[in-house]
Protein backbone atom coordinates (compact mmCIF):
# COMPACT_ATOMS: atom_id res chain seq x y z
CA UNK A 1 0.00 0.00 0.00
CA UNK A 2 3.03 2.05 0.86
CA UNK A 3 4.38 1.97 -2.24
CA UNK A 4 0.63 2.51 -4.16
CA UNK A 5 0.89 5.72 -2.55
CA UNK A 6 4.42 7.23 -3.65
CA UNK A 7 3.83 5.61 -7.01
CA UNK A 8 0.89 8.45 -7.02
CA UNK A 9 2.54 10.80 -5.39
CA UNK A 10 5.67 10.52 -8.02
CA UNK A 11 2.51 10.95 -10.76
CA UNK A 12 1.01 13.53 -9.79
CA UNK A 13 4.84 15.67 -9.77
CA UNK A 14 5.52 14.07 -12.66
CA UNK A 15 2.04 15.84 -14.56
CA UNK A 16 2.27 19.12 -12.70
CA UNK A 17 5.98 19.76 -14.04
CA UNK A 18 4.87 18.64 -17.69
CA UNK A 19 2.36 21.43 -16.90
CA UNK A 20 4.64 23.62 -15.55
CA UNK A 21 6.75 23.05 -18.71
CA UNK A 22 3.99 23.08 -21.37
CA UNK A 23 2.98 26.17 -19.40
CA UNK A 24 5.57 28.13 -20.73
CA UNK A 25 4.81 31.59 -22.49
CA UNK A 26 5.50 31.68 -26.49
CA UNK A 27 6.82 35.22 -26.82
CA UNK A 28 8.22 34.92 -30.47
CA UNK A 29 6.90 37.31 -32.99
CA UNK A 30 6.41 41.23 -32.91
CA UNK A 31 5.04 43.23 -30.18
CA UNK A 32 4.03 46.70 -29.93
CA UNK A 33 5.91 48.18 -26.86
CA UNK A 34 4.41 51.32 -25.11
CA UNK A 35 6.69 53.00 -22.69
CA UNK A 36 5.04 55.41 -19.89
CA UNK A 37 8.28 57.57 -18.59
CA UNK A 38 8.41 61.15 -16.98
CA UNK A 39 9.29 62.11 -20.06
CA UNK A 40 6.28 61.05 -22.15
CA UNK A 41 4.98 57.86 -23.76
CA UNK A 42 6.96 56.22 -26.28
CA UNK A 43 5.64 53.09 -28.91
CA UNK A 44 7.55 51.15 -31.20
CA UNK A 45 8.31 47.66 -31.83
CA UNK A 46 9.86 44.36 -29.94
CA UNK A 47 10.56 41.61 -31.53
CA UNK A 48 11.56 38.40 -29.52
CA UNK A 49 13.41 35.75 -31.80
CA UNK A 50 15.18 32.31 -30.96
CA UNK A 51 18.42 31.33 -31.62
CA UNK A 52 18.82 27.79 -30.54
CA UNK A 53 18.39 27.94 -27.15
CA UNK A 54 18.32 31.16 -26.57
CA UNK A 55 15.79 33.92 -26.72
CA UNK A 56 16.33 37.64 -28.15
CA UNK A 57 15.24 40.96 -28.38
CA UNK A 58 15.37 43.32 -31.31
CA UNK A 59 13.87 46.73 -31.19
CA UNK A 60 12.86 47.54 -34.69
CA UNK A 61 12.15 51.44 -35.91
CA UNK A 62 12.02 52.80 -39.39
CA UNK A 63 15.60 53.37 -38.57
CA UNK A 64 16.30 49.94 -38.49
CA UNK A 65 16.58 47.14 -35.71
CA UNK A 66 18.93 46.95 -32.99
CA UNK A 67 19.32 44.40 -30.17
CA UNK A 68 18.31 44.52 -26.42
CA UNK A 69 21.52 44.23 -24.33
CA UNK A 70 20.25 41.15 -22.29
CA UNK A 71 16.77 38.98 -21.67
CA UNK A 72 15.94 36.50 -19.63
CA UNK A 73 12.46 34.65 -19.26
CA UNK A 74 11.65 32.99 -15.06
CA UNK A 75 8.43 31.54 -16.18
CA UNK A 76 5.82 34.40 -16.70
CA UNK A 77 8.28 37.26 -15.45
CA UNK A 78 10.18 38.73 -18.79
CA UNK A 79 13.14 41.06 -18.27
CA UNK A 80 14.64 43.10 -20.92
CA UNK A 81 17.23 45.53 -21.02
CA UNK A 82 18.42 48.01 -23.96
CA UNK A 83 21.29 50.67 -23.40
CA UNK A 84 19.80 54.34 -25.05
CA UNK A 85 21.25 57.80 -25.73
CA UNK A 86 19.78 60.17 -23.63
CA UNK A 87 20.81 63.62 -24.16
CA UNK A 88 24.58 62.61 -25.34
CA UNK A 89 24.77 59.97 -22.33
CA UNK A 90 24.25 56.19 -21.71
CA UNK A 91 20.78 55.44 -20.23
CA UNK A 92 20.31 51.77 -19.03
CA UNK A 93 16.71 50.82 -19.32
CA UNK A 94 15.30 47.75 -17.61
CA UNK A 95 11.69 46.12 -18.30
CA UNK A 96 9.97 43.63 -15.94
CA UNK A 97 6.78 42.30 -16.68
CA UNK A 98 4.42 39.69 -16.18
CA UNK A 99 3.34 38.22 -19.42
CA UNK A 100 -0.22 37.06 -19.57
CA UNK A 101 -2.19 35.41 -22.84
CA UNK A 102 -1.07 38.45 -25.78
CA UNK A 103 -0.12 41.10 -23.64
CA UNK A 104 2.95 42.17 -21.36
CA UNK A 105 2.70 44.87 -18.42
CA UNK A 106 5.32 45.84 -16.23
CA UNK A 107 7.62 48.46 -15.02
CA UNK A 108 10.53 50.14 -16.45
CA UNK A 109 13.86 51.74 -14.84
CA UNK A 110 15.37 54.24 -16.45
CA UNK A 111 19.06 53.34 -14.87
CA UNK A 112 17.84 54.43 -11.47
CA UNK A 113 17.17 57.91 -12.29
CA UNK A 114 13.37 57.68 -12.50
CA UNK A 115 10.72 54.98 -13.00
CA UNK A 116 8.18 54.44 -15.33
CA UNK A 117 5.86 51.39 -16.77
CA UNK A 118 5.42 49.53 -19.89
CA UNK A 119 2.56 47.47 -21.98
CA UNK A 120 3.26 45.06 -25.13
CA UNK A 121 0.84 43.58 -26.82
CA UNK A 122 1.15 41.05 -29.38
CA UNK A 123 0.90 42.19 -33.13
CA UNK A 124 -1.24 39.85 -35.47
CA UNK A 125 0.87 38.16 -38.29
CA UNK A 126 0.68 39.83 -41.60
CA UNK A 127 -1.81 37.89 -43.70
Amino acid sequence: MKQFGLAVVFGLCMTALTLAQSAAPNLIGEWDLTTSSPVGESTNIVEFKKDGDTLKAFAKSPRGERPYDSMHLDGTTLTFVITVDYEGQPMVITYTGTIVDKSINGSADFGGLAMGSFSANRKEPAK
